[in-house]
């Protein structure tokens, strides 16, 4: 899959951008929330100890009237009935707060002929006026001696609050006891009590804004006393919640109210099925707390808006920031794509396209520049190579018809001589290059004498080829009836020594085979040494007899004689044989002669090749010199050889 320069731009700034901007997003949101939730805490615990303060002082103000009251019939020894109905009337009608005050005397201790004494002045649910009442036995009430409100300060021997509870009936609102032990002469003598409503305290905390939270109250048991859910009040209870869902840390949150401390902590709301934070602080007079909950939505609303809008703003700045990129990339790339364009058709072999109509003063416009030079110098350099290809190839084909000339003036019809069954002869030409510097020939003198040259001129290709076909004009044309191998050899160096300025020379073997007797008479200048294969086994090594032509203007050479017995075969070769190179090994002699040895008895034809063969698998296919090879076998009348 290919990805273009212009969307790994975009992905390259774009995509880091995006990172940053999420990581400043969530960063923003972490630090608003937190900041926002510290916020809410701090007001809600400031909103519940304020609230807590306020309630605690109205109910201590109410507490301070009973034990006002009391202070001032225990100063009048034993007040009457009339002067207790009156106090109690005068305190009720000066704290509007407080419903109802009673002075319950314990079993005989207001009179000794009166067991109970309870008067209890109310306050008219009307608001218009005051109410009195005895609650004892005797005036048709009850025993108060077994209420709680009478028995627990007298057990405890301290003031109490009372669990909240509804007066049905006489006030008809919720309210709660406040009840006083009193004494006289250190002897406990009855409870003053103070029934103080809860209604206004409960509208004023309905009245408490929140931001969608709102304030309750629970007892010292943890019973609802104040809630905007009017099912929960005077019915249910923090602990019988926590038991009914199962939420445990609700049930600990009861207890750290009812124990009168101060805090905040977040909940699940199963009623509501979501978070809340809820503050609480205690009312001491009483041994309630108030607590002020707040759904956490609520508290992160503010910072989600925030959110909200920052999201927007990243947004529109993305869409600004990937038009300018977009833009940006496009300018940049454009050029770019100019050059792929380009460099498409130029792969496919056109070399007169260019790149045009980019100026960005950069490096594209650089790179533009170096392009359109560079397709011209590499036009310039295929039209250099073609022309020189050409004339390579005009050059080649000159070659192949100097070689076919060449091949032309060497022997190249075998067997040469099918009518005469004295010997059988074959010989193999291969060039290094087109053509060669090898030369070999063979040609009858007389009736009985053969002549048989091997030759190896210095160099190769054309000035080889052409200083070789001047010796073997110059061996040909001395050749004449009368004169020996060396005396022939003599002349030739003498005419090729003379302007040689490139100081080119030539090895020779030049022998008279007479085909009847067998005697070989040779000259060797310089050449190397031939071998004659006995039939027997074994072979003779002919060695040289003068120095290589025309080197040497006083040259000496010398005729040598051997003969050559039926069935054994004369092998005339160049250089290329035995220096043929492998890893920086020479094919060699030794190996050359283990070679012949093996295929002697070979028809001379198949000696050739199978020399040729060997010296091409050891150097390789490509020949480093030229190879020449010239065998002859004398035969006997009844030995008939193909030389094929």
């Amino acid at each position: 899959m290919i990805c273009s320069i212009r969307t790994r731009m975009i992905l390259a700034i774009g995509v880091p951008l995006l990172v940053v901007y999420l990581a400043i997003l969530g960063m923003e949101c972490h630090l608003g929330k937190k900041e926002a939730l510290d916020r809410m805490r701090d007001y809600l615990r400031v909103l519940t100890s304020g609230r807590a303060c306020n309630v605690d002082v109205q109910f201590s103000s109410a507490a301070q009237v009973v034990r006002t009251t009391m202070d001032m019939l225990s100063l009048d020894g034993k007040p009457t009935e009339d002067q207790i109905v009156n106090i109690l009337r005068r305190n009720i009608s000066r704290n509007a707060r407080i419903f109802g005050m009673c002075m319950a005397y314990d079993v005989g201790k207001y009179k000794a002929d009166r067991k109970l004494f309870a008067p209890y002045v109310w306050r008219e649910p009307s608001g218009q006026g005051l109410g009195v009442t005895k609650i004892e036995p005797e005036s048709g009430g009850y025993d108060y001696t077994q209420r709680e409100w009478f028995a627990e300060p007298k057990r405890l021997g301290r003031p109490i609050w009372g669990e909240p509870y509804f007066d049905d009936g006489a006030g008809n609102v919720m309210m709660c006891t406040y009840s006083v032990p009193f004494y006289r002469q250190g002897e406990f003598t009855g409870v003053a009590t103070a029934d103080v409503s809860v209604e206004t305290i409960r509208q004023e905390l309905s009245k408490i804004e929140i931001g969608g939270g709102y304030c309750a109250i629970i007892s010292a048991a943890g019973t609802f006393i104040s809630h905007p859910d009017e099912s929960l009040v005077m019915k249910e209870s923090l602990f019988h919640l926590a038991e009914t869902y199962h939420y445990p840390v609700l049930g600990e949150l009861a207890r750290a109210m009812i124990e009168g401390k101060q805090g905040t902590q977040r909940i699940y709301d199963h009623r509501t099925k979501e978070h809340v934070w809820v503050a609480y602080a205690p009312i001491h007079t009483t041994g309630w707390s108030l607590m002020a909950v707040i759904a956490e939505d609520q508290v992160m609303m503010p910072v989600y808006d925030r959110l909200m809008r920052n999201v927007g703003i990243l947004v529109a700045g993305l869409v600004v920031i990937g038009v300018i990129l977009v833009f940006m990339s496009v300018h940049i790339t454009h050029p770019i794509g100019r050059l792929t364009r380009v460099t498409k058709e130029l792969a496919g072999g056109n070399l007169d396209v260019r790149v045009e109509g980019i100026h960005s003063h950069d490096e594209i416009e650089q790179l533009a520049i170096t392009f359109n030079k560079m397709v011209g110098d590499l036009k310039e350099s295929v039209d250099a190579r073609v022309r020189e290809e050409s004339a390579r190839k005009a050059v080649e084909r000159e070659l192949k018809v100097a070689r076919e000339i060449q091949t032309s003036l060497l022997p190249r019809d075998f067997p040469p001589f099918p009518d005469r069954k004295e010997f059988t002869l074959h010989a193999i030409n291969e060039p290094a290059k087109f053509i060669a510097g090898d030369f070999f020939d063979f040609f009858f003198i007389n009736d009985e004498i053969l002549a048989v040259v091997m030759a190896d001129v210095s160099g190769k290709g054309v000035p080889a080829a052409m200083f070789m076909a001047v010796a073997r004009t110059a061996i040909r044309s001395f050749t004449v009836p009368g004169k020996m191998p060396a005396e022939i050899l003599k002349h030739v160096n003498d005419v090729m020594v003379r302007d040689n300025d490139n100081m080119m020379f030539v090895t020779v073997f030049y022998g008279f085979y007479n085909i009847r007797t067998g005697e070989l008479v040779f000259a060797n200048a310089g050449h190397n040494p031939p071998y004659v294969l006995r039939s027997g086994g074994g072979l003779d090594t002919l060695k040289p007899t003068g120095p290589i032509l025309s080197v040497l203007d006083d040259a000496q050479y010398t005729n040598d004689r051997t003969v050559v017995h039926p069935g054994d075969a004369l092998v005339l070769f160049t250089d290329g044989v035995t220096e043929a190179e492998r890893n920086d090994e020479l094919y060699g002699e030794p190996r050359f002669e283990k070679l012949l040895l093996s295929i002697a008895q070979h028809p001379v034809g198949q000696i050739c090749q199978e020399v040729i063969d060997a010296v091409v698998e050891y150097g390789g296919s490509e020949l480093r010199d030229d190879v020449t090879i010239l065998a002859l076998r004398r035969t006997q009348e009844r030995f008939v050889e193909n030389s094929s």
